[in-house]
């Protein structure tokens, strides 16, 4: 490092100590802007802010099958500084000033992600914007309140050893009412619930950014798997071949009623193992099914085989009827049923929104990620434990790794 830029960041340090130490000044005046009419200035003495705070979308309560009302939602941290800034704490409180929840230094890691890494980040450099994903569970929707308040602190060589906090900034709380649906496959057991809400970071954290915007299509996904009797993803004797895989040809189904309005066909089926090279944006779902339903929302069913499909765009169909057999075409590494809900037509330009399904029981729960990731391209069976969340779930949504059986 040369001398000029660690003096530059010895003065940065310094400032930011300085306005952390200083006594309080006279409060500047306020005033609206003469082009866009709006309230400048604050009624407090300003502060060099570090780390700039905002909000994504509000967060949407659903029930989950822990029994808890869970309410999930992304924190946008920018780094206003050349200073590696590492965040040590996060706070959320409620309107009335009551403690929801805290991260620490070695929790946040796990919840603060990267383009290049959606988990495990530590700190954030020169100019870099990471997203902090937060996940808080309720007993109850009468205890979630209207908004959800948040406070960052961040440390860097030069700052006061307690950190430098930023402004609260406001979540708001949505009084939405989630869907209610059906299961979206033929009745069976053994189906794995995989890269579910809200810990999986494959589906909760595939952030799209297109057309100048940042989109969490799969915020709420579900990437359904199936075990044989055996506990096994693969039923028969080759991992290469889509065919060999218990949920390979099963049938997806309505989970509510609806209007078809897309349909892609005709793409092949990938060759298990790993993800394809190259696959276009437009392809990612492979042959693949946009339902909408009430509300203004929407279906989406991906990975489906070529030829199989039953709609056509247009069609109005009922809870229950068929849509196609479950493939792997698109970007998927095994066959699976990708589905999700949004608030849009676009598979990638909407918002995912949490739903809830009516009756399912849960048999089990996978053991972790790295199992399922390890295991489920393999002849082997997965290692499943049970849970607190076994038996017979009504209007939830079903967690990450949970092992179901639909009626």
């Amino acid at each position: 490092m040369t001398a000029r830029r660690s003096a530059a960041l010895l003065a940065l340090g310094l400032v930011l100590l300085a306005a952390c130490t200083a006594p309080p000044r006279v409060p500047m005046q306020r005033g609206h802007s003469p082009i866009t009419g709006e309230l400048r200035g604050s009624e407090v003495p300003p502060t060099p802010a570090p780390l700039i705070v905002s909000t994504n979308e509000p967060a949407i309560p659903f029930a989950a099958s822990n029994g808890k009302v869970i309410a999930t939602y992304e924190l946008s941290l920018r780094n206003m500084t050349p200073l590696m800034l590492t965040p040590i704490r996060v706070e959320v409180r409620s309107p009335s000033g009551a403690v929801l929840q805290t991260l620490d230094a070695a929790q946040i890691p796990s919840a603060l992600a990267l383009p290049s890494a959606r988990s495990g980040v530590t700190g954030l450099g020169d100019g870099q914007v990471g997203m902090l994903f937060m996940t808080l569970e309720f007993a109850t929707r009468a205890e979630i309140p209207d908004r959800l308040e948040n406070r960052v602190t961040v440390t860097a060589p030069g700052f006061p050893p307690v950190g430098v906090t930023s402004t609260s900034v406001a979540v708001p709380v949505s009084d939405a009412t989630v869907p209610v649906l059906g299961p979206p496959l033929v009745p069976g057991s053994g189906y794995i619930a995989a890269d579910s809400c809200c810990d999986s970071v494959r589906n909760r954290r595939a952030g799209v950014s297109v057309d100048n915007g940042l989109w969490f299509a799969h915020r709420f996904a579900v990437d359904w798997e199936q075990l044989d009797a055996r506990g096994r993803t693969v039923a028969g004797d080759d991992p290469d071949d889509p065919a060999d895989y218990t949920i390979y040809g099963k049938q997806a189904i309505a989970a509510t009623d609806g209007t078809v309005v897309k349909v892609i066909d005709g793409l092949p089926d990938q060759e298990p193992g790993e993800l394809p090279a190259g696959i276009r944006l437009d392809q990612a779902d492979g042959n693949s099914v946009i339902v909408a339903i009430e509300d203004g929302l929407y279906m989406l069913y991906g990975h489906l085989q070529a030829g199989s499909l039953h709609v056509a765009e247009g069609q109005q169909i009922a809870r229950g009827d068929p849509i196609g057999l479950v493939g792997n075409s698109g970007n998927s590494s095994a066959p699976r049923l990708h589905f999700h809900v949004t608030d849009g037509a676009s598979p990638v330009e909407s918002e995912g929104v949490p739903y809830v399904i009516d009756s399912f029981t849960v048999t089990g729960q996978v053991t972790s990620t790295q199992a399922l990731d390890g295991l489920q391209n393999t002849t082997q069976p997965l290692p499943v434990q049970p849970t607190p969340s076994d038996g017979a779930h009504r209007d939830q949504y079903p967690l990450d790794r949970l092992v179901v059986t639909f009626p």
